[in-house]
């Protein structure tokens, strides 16, 4: 089984509905950190995880455990056996010195591809930049000296520990204990002895000796399984054996302790015997903090084998690296910016560059975070990598990663490498982008305000109207209210439902209530007061397909819904449209209140929908019959409000 399927299902099963509902949508994703938890971050793994975007296809075991979920359908799963990212992608040219919310990786492509790849961006990405941070501090604190990874047993499996070895060599470290990692990407592999090969050996000495025979130039002995005044005193024995075949001891280790006592003493009793190039190794839960306070104290410690804390980075084991939607694009329209405004998680809309400025000596002075067109000062730190889905670039190698590295820690000011600081790197956003970012929140806002419907209920000219073929006694009244309800609601972009009773001339209802409302007569005709001048009417007549009626909801602010009974819901179209708009609140008015409205408000329970009735822009036949409505539909949940409590709602204020 390949690697694609290294992906949360969560993105397959949106895909799945992008795919039925969005497949010519285009997105913009920007992968970044969102908290500053390191006073900078080291950002690693870019070329990993474009390699990744390259060689992300579903192979034929993939598709046929996907199948096997019984979650996807056919025509999606045929889509995925031809899956492949076509997208463009920007990216920082690693490795790059980054702060929060700067983005690392920018990707722009079909909305499913951009979804897909997700899962393994973030993965390569937060392991890569968690760990070469971590191995930055540790070989910083050395100040020069010799920092080894030795995490291999303590990371959590085999990629992270080949990552370990891999960004910790470019973060500055010398060399790896692990040999598959030196295989794979060629750099130094080191090594001394455990206390097992010590204790196994009845004697110290011997083991000593063992070792040195074998490795005469590379000896490093272990010196603390038992005693370290002991193990000093035989190390220097085996050293003058080793001088007889013309080698020196190339060093010792501490691994427990007190490190900076054992290594005074340890370097006295050496220079004394003459061993001033031998060096002192020091391991054993060692991190930055750890080296940097044997740095402070002059212990004459020339190299340190850190493992654990380094391996897993064990104060910090993850960077809160995200990936989120800042631009959608739907079919024929421009794209638009998207943010997301959750408390202390928001984000920043639009296609973005960082521009970083330097000093007048070449140190880091500050980033401006800008909109993609913009012009500023600085040099520009997103470059475009994957064209339709090809790189554009060849990779460094990983020594010339290491290079750059070097260089680029150089660069950061002094106060963000201590490390413990209060110091923060200058990040400011420009003014175009802050300016989107309030005008977008300002959108979105309006966006996940209550979705509100006005249900207009059969106001027509037979009804209303005093010459009217079923004129409702005092229906006159409510004229006013409506006219106001359904103006405003036009002003406002309230989607305005209006039904419409249409009949034929023999329709079978007149032997029940008369010749009302035949089609394409005054009487059936909608009042003025109730009436937009763009309105869409949809026939019971016809099943409309739920592209049809998205399309129609973008377009008109009335659609009319015709009827031939009592019952709204009887035209096929009503529950599609309503799942379509998905209103929050309907709010109710028209006539007559024990018949239609009664039936629409039935149907609205029916389907759970919150219906709310204006009660003085309804009007019905027989008091009493109302008021036993109202009382029961009120034990139901129904709200009641007057025509200028729905005016004067604050949503929309």
């Amino acid at each position: 089984m390949s690697k694609t399927l290294l992906i949360d299902l969560y993105e397959l099963t949106m895909a799945q509905v992008y795919f039925k509902q969005k497949q010519d949508s285009l997105a913009v994703f920007d992968l970044f950190i969102r908290s500053q938890n390191r006073p900078f971050y080291i950002a690693c793994g870019i070329d990993d995880a474009l390699s990744a975007l390259e060689d992300f296809t579903f192979h034929k075991e993939d598709i046929d455990y996907l199948r096997s979920l019984g979650l996807f359908e056919e025509e999606f799963i045929s889509y995925l056996k031809n899956f492949k990212f076509n997208g463009d992608v920007w990216a920082l040219d690693e490795p790059e010195i980054v702060f929060s919310a700067e983005p690392i990786i920018r990707v722009k492509a079909n909305i499913i591809e951009a979804q897909i790849i997700e899962s393994i961006l973030l993965n390569k990405i937060n392991l890569a930049v968690t760990l070469a941070t971590k191995s930055a501090r540790v070989v910083m604190a050395a100040k020069g000296k010799a920092v080894y990874d030795f995490s291999l047993r303590r990371t959590q499996g085999l990629e992270a520990s080949l990552a370990a070895a891999k960004y910790s060599y470019i973060s500055g470290a010398e060399g790896t204990s692990n040999v598959y990692a030196g295989f794979m990407y060629k750099i130094p592999v080191a090594g001394t002895m455990a206390h097992s090969f010590v204790m196994s050996f009845e004697r110290e000495a011997e083991s000593f000796l063992a070792f040195s025979k074998q490795y005469p130039a590379k000896s490093i002995l272990l010196i603390d399984t038992y005693n370290v005044n002991e193990g000093i005193q035989n190390a220097i024995k085996i050293s003058r054996y080793l001088r007889k075949l013309g080698c020196t001891l190339l060093g010792i280790r501490l691994d427990s302790g007190d490190l900076i006592n054992d290594a005074k003493k340890v370097r006295a009793l050496l220079d004394k015997d003459g061993l001033i190039d031998t060096c002192i190794f020091a391991s054993g839960n060692l991190d930055e903090y750890k080296i940097d306070e044997l740095i402070k104290k002059n212990a004459p410690i020339d190299a340190f084998g850190v493992g654990t804390n380094m391996g897993c980075s064990a104060d910090l084991p993850f960077t809160d690296v995200i990936y989120k939607l800042v631009e959608i694009k739907e079919k024929n329209k421009n794209f638009i910016p998207a943010m997301k405004l959750s408390q202390n998680k928001s984000t920043l809309p639009g296609k973005k560059q960082i521009f970083r400025i330097y000093n007048s000596k070449g140190i880091m002075q500050k980033d401006i975070i800008a909109l993609a067109d913009e012009k500023n000062k600085g040099r520009k730190l997103l470059i475009k990598k994957i064209k339709a889905g090809v790189r554009l670039y060849k990779e460094k190698s990983i020594n010339e990663k290491r290079k750059v590295l070097s260089e680029k820690i150089r660069l950061i000011p002094g106060g963000l490498k201590k490390l413990s600081t209060n110091e923060i790197y200058p990040v400011e956003i420009s003014a175009k982008l802050s300016s989107l970012v309030q005008k977008v929140k300002k959108e979105m806002s309006s966006r996940s305000a209550k979705k509100i419907v006005v249900f207009d209920i059969d106001t027509q000219n037979d009804f209303l109207d005093k010459n009217g073929a079923l004129y409702v006694r005092g229906s006159e009244k409510i004229i006013p209210n409506l006219e106001r309800i359904i103006s405003f609601a036009e002003k406002n972009g309230v989607m305005v439902i209006s039904s419409q009773d249409t009949h034929c001339s023999d329709d079978p209802e007149f032997k029940e209530f008369g010749v009302h409302c035949v089609k394409n007569t005054n009487g059936c005709r909608k009042i003025k007061a109730t009436r937009l001048k763009r309105c869409k009417i949809i026939s019971q007549r016809k099943v409309y397909s739920l592209q049809e009626l998205k399309l129609i909801k973008s377009k008109y602010r009335q659609i009319v819904l015709e009827k031939n009974t009592l019952d709204l819901f009887s035209n096929v179209n009503v529950l599609n449209l309503l799942e379509e708009i998905l209103p929050d609140e309907i709010y109710i008015c028209g006539v007559v209140t024990e018949y239609c409205i009664k039936e629409a408000i039935e149907g609205l329970l029916k389907y759970n929908f919150s219906a709310i009735i204006i009660e003085d822009a309804v009007k019905e036949i027989s008091a009493g019959e109302k008021i036993k409505l109202f009382s029961s539909w009120k034990r139901r949940g129904i709200r009641f409000v007057k025509t200028d409590d729905f005016i004067d709602n604050p949503l929309f204020a």
